[in-house]
């Protein structure tokens, strides 16, 4: 199976990125390609699914399989290869845009950024969905296009590691399984025990694994989901300011006031004043 779908170059030219050309290959023992320097202008990027190929850097051969991939920048030399054997079955987009270079922070810049990924679902669904998008193009769907492929560069980001890193990953998954529990639960009182069972660790380690997943620490992130959930209720109901904060989990209104203008810069009522 070979799938090539060329998509003409967007009439808006600050997208912060756009695809040339994408695929899927799957069964393709013949897939190979070899380029020089400045020979591809695009990013270059593949998701492996099945199977298994591989990726020359710096003069050696390195084998990937399912829950692999890679990422070539702009211009560099590339050599890859699908095994002659167990062919990878392999989704595949070329790119460009506005501040990629930032947004990736120089992961295949110099040389391919090999890496592995997880909720492989999710990026079959979102390739299959710029596929479509793709093989019935019409030029009003650019911003869909665009923000497709946004979309599976941040979900890549956000669900992948060095391949020198695998372990990090189960980690990422369950901090953010434990993350989704807190904000579905952020009215109610949340004991750190409580949230650390989610992800099967203990307090202590659980405290130290989401602060450095997440940048914050399991409260910090508690407190800015029920003052989420107090903005909502300040714009969308006449409750009063104390049943509000009761309603978003804080025992005491003058606490939920003196939280709210941390975050906010201005207190409860003045920004129902704003925005309701």
């Amino acid at each position: 199976m070979r799938l090539n779908v060329y998509i003409p170059r967007p009439s808006f030219s600050s997208y912060l990125c756009y695809p040339d050309m994408f695929g899927h290959y799957k069964e393709f023992s013949q897939h190979a390609e070899r380029r020089t320097a400045n020979y591809l202008p695009f990013y270059n990027l593949h998701f492996i699914f099945a199977g298994k190929g591989y990726v020359k850097e710096a003069g050696r051969w390195i084998e990937l399989t399912a829950g692999n991939g890679f990422l070539y920048g702009k211009n560099l030399v590339q050599e890859y290869k699908a095994d002659l054997q167990e062919p990878w079955d392999i989704r595949w987009i070329h790119f460009d845009g506005v501040g990629l270079e930032q947004l990736f922070a120089g992961k295949g810049w110099g040389a391919a950024w090999l890496f592995s990924f997880g909720k492989i679902d999710r990026f079959i669904q979102l390739t299959d969905d710029l596929y479509r998008l793709g093989e019935v193009f019409e030029s009003t769907n650019e911003p869909k296009i665009s923000a497709v492929l946004y979309e599976i560069l941040v979900e890549l980001l956000q669900n992948s590691e060095d391949l020198q890193g695998l372990s990090l990953l189960t980690y990422k998954d369950k901090i953010r399984r434990s993350a989704d529990y807190i904000q579905a639960n952020c009215t109610r009182s949340l004991k750190l025990e409580e949230m650390a069972a989610i992800a099967g660790y203990s307090s202590y380690y659980f405290n130290r694994m989401f602060h450095q997943i997440m940048d914050k620490t399991p409260f910090q992130y508690l407190l800015e989901c029920r003052i989420l959930h107090a903005k909502a209720l300040l714009v969308s109901s006449r409750m009063s300011i104390k049943q509000i904060a009761l309603e978003s989990g804080f025992a005491q209104s003058s606490y939920f006031i003196q939280i709210f203008r941390r975050y906010e810069q201005v207190p409860p009522n003045e920004y129902r004043k704003m925005y309701s």
